[in-house]
């Protein structure tokens, strides 16, 4: 049961970037966040130079990736924010 309330905690969030900002987004990250970060994918499309980044996190952390992210790239653009179940589902 606690795994299951866990993973309601957990969202996921859509990041589109420059595909030349996606090391420095993830040092970033990884410098704001640490272990607080999930999973998370990278796709990129090479043909308009932009990268996706979906994160995987706890709900509370949301704020404070966003901070860090808009810190460090403040031309990345956010899309919804989704539970992670939701996303399992598809």
């Amino acid at each position: 049961m606690r795994s299951a309330q866990a993973l309601a905690d957990r969202v996921l969030l859509t990041i589109r970037i420059d595909t030349l900002d996606a090391l420095n987004l993830r040092i970033t990250l990884h410098r704001s966040l640490g272990r607080r970060i999930g999973v998370y994918m990278l796709s990129v499309n090479h043909a308009h130079a932009q990268s996706v980044l979906q994160l995987q996190c706890d709900r509370s952390q949301v704020d404070t990736l966003m901070h860090a992210v808009m810190s460090g790239l403040p031309r990345a653009e956010f899309g919804a924010v989704r539970p992670v179940h939701a996303m399992a589902a598809r």
